[in-house]
């Protein structure tokens, strides 16, 4: 390995490195990181050529997820964050994206070109990993997810080959990274189709106390018929310091508010409606590049022992919420240790993610839905098993109670998954092509983190 290091100038990181090796297996989650033998940083997509060639003769960028897809246990870690380079195209119609960049890295060139692309609602999300796996973000009700904006890629295969996919070339892996994941070839730059800049963008934070979430629920009900895809919110339960006390958060991000107005308008049903909230504050800011930030006091000082697992659902059916709610209250009432869980909701309008067929891209949802995901969070090592149960038994619920409510069970999401999930559940009716393509592209099954799509046998 020290030999790449001489010939190509690549940069790499051991235990002996000191804290820069520390910092390089830093992840969002302390849950997340595994004791590397090397952390290698390419500079160019040929190093990573010869990376592979290595690790394979001796025998993913990443980190946002509380898995360990991007950490190895004594193994090799490529990390991409050497190249994030972000360029937009003269005409402002596309931008390319490199592999290792954050989606704040994007947001300040977006911001200063006043221009804007569907990504992240948070900063730190690698864009990746946030788009192979599909891409929801506060765009997506107006221009559909990550993968719909995508135009083309360049990906470095597990022989080392590195081709250029896009619906022309190579359309095979460009359908099976759309919504597939990171088990095709490392994913080394992306272009996406720019937007038209959404903001100023009316945001904040309405706070209710939990007795009033039979209200809400009423509320959200109506609001969902007249919402506009412009129009979205995440509702977490929560206990907020400094009184800890079970509360309904809503985080709105209203697109297009030039002056304020039309937040005031289109919030009035949460601020004047049949539910009282406790604290009510909404105003602009002028881009993606603020929206994205606006969780980081509070991510501050959460707790860093984190699991998450998500699933789809079809409505915000009360029975549903409801019941949730009552066994996140009885967790987090029960054991301290684990009081900064939360469970997430986001509601964005479908209507632009389901104008695209479930077989276009490897996603294969594609009828009306939302996402939800539960944070369990704990302060302490031996609550850390109590926060991975919480979660695991509270989307299990949801998938099936959804299931049982509407009629669908639409799985798994992939990026909210922990990697014990089945690959029938996540992908459905799509796995078939993908385990074709991953025998095409991968047959070796190099790319053996997370989700493991298996080679189908050719005959």
């Amino acid at each position: 390995m020290e030999t790449l290091a001489i010939q190509g100038g690549i940069e790499i990181l051991t235990v002996e490195s000191g804290e820069a090796y520390a910092a390089a297996l830093r992840r969002n989650s302390d849950l997340s990181v595994l004791p590397a033998k090397y952390v290698v940083y390419p500079v160019i997509y040929e190093d990573i050529s010869s990376i592979l060639s290595y690790a394979l003769t001796h025998r993913q960028g990443g980190g946002a997820h509380s898995s360990t897809w991007a950490s190895s246990n004594g193994g090799v870690v490529i990390d991409l964050g050497k190249l994030k380079k972000v360029t937009i195209f003269e005409d402002k119609q596309y931008i390319t994206v490199q592999g290792g960049a954050l989606w704040g890295d994007v947001y300040e060139v977006t911001a200063r070109e006043h221009v804007d692309v569907v990504g992240s609602p948070l900063w730190f999300v690698g864009v990746g990993g946030f788009t192979l796996g599909g891409g929801y973000g506060p765009l997506s009700g107006q221009y559909g997810l990550a993968i719909d904006n995508m135009i083309s890629a360049t990906v470095v295969l597990a022989n080392g080959r590195i081709v250029k996919t896009s619906r022309e070339e190579e359309p095979d892996l460009f359908w099976a990274i759309r919504g597939g994941g990171g088990q095709f070839g490392i994913v080394v730059d992306i272009t996406f189709k720019l937007h038209s800049a959404v903001g100023p963008i009316g945001c904040g934070i309405i706070s209710y106390p939990g007795s009033e979430l039979d209200q809400l629920l009423n509320i959200i009900g109506d609001w969902k018929r007249t919402m506009t895809p412009q129009e979205r919110f995440t509702m977490s339960f929560s206990r907020p310091a400094p009184h800890f006390k079970p509360s309904i958060v809503i985080l709105p991000t209203i697109l297009h508010d030039q002056d304020g107005s039309k937040s005031q308008e289109v919030l009035k049903p949460f601020r004047e409606g049949s539910a009282n909230p406790s604290f009510y504050n909404i105003g602009q800011v002028p881009n993606m590049l603020a929206v994205s930030h606006s969780a980081d006091v509070a991510l501050s000082t959460a707790p860093r022992s984190l699991v998450i697992r998500g699933t789809l659902f079809s409505d915000f059916f009360p029975e549903l919420l409801l019941t949730v709610w009552e066994k996140w209250v009885e967790f987090t009432e029960g054991n301290e240790d684990v009081r900064a869980s939360t469970v997430l909701w986001d509601l964005t309008h479908p209507g632009s993610i389901t104008g695209v067929s479930s077989a276009d891209t490897a996603l294969p949802v594609r009828s009306p839905h939302y996402w939800m995901a539960v944070q369990g969070r704990s302060t302490t090592a031996i609550s850390i098993k109590a926060a991975q149960e919480f979660a695991t038994s509270v989307v299990s619920f949801v998938r099936s109670k959804n299931t049982e409510l509407s009629g669908k069970d639409l799985g798994w999401f992939l990026n909210l998954t922990q990697g014990d999930e089945s690959a029938e559940d996540v992908f459905g009716t799509n796995l078939p092509r993908l385990s074709k393509l991953k025998a095409r592209y991968d047959p070796k099954k190099v790319w053996s983190k997370g989700l493991v799509i298996d080679p189908a046998k050719l005959t």
